[in-house]
């Protein structure tokens, strides 16, 4: 059996895998966002199109360093508390 370590290493650990319920808030809220995404995109002009896919790979390249910042923040201060 492999490590902790060399499980989340491997990527067989993950903390955006869970389970969400259909009738839970967070696909709710993810039904409401998709949906309003699809209408707003359909209301469009290429241009704008263009200009709001730029903003979405924009506001995904934020979320993915925040959440790779998150993780390692986290992680050094488990590390500590367990030093400690």
């Amino acid at each position: 059996m492999r490590s902790v370590l060399e499980e989340l290493y491997m990527g067989n650990i993950g903390f955006d895998s869970g389970y969400y319920a259909q009738n839970s808030p967070f696909v709710q809220a993810a039904r409401i966002k998709h949906d309003s995404m699809e209408k707003l995109i359909d209301s469009l002009n290429d241009a704008d199109k263009k200009l709001f896919e730029q903003y979405c790979e924009a506001e995904g390249d934020i979320q993915g360093i925040t959440r790779y910042d998150t993780f390692t923040s986290a992680l050094k201060f488990g590390i500590l508390l367990m030093i400690e």
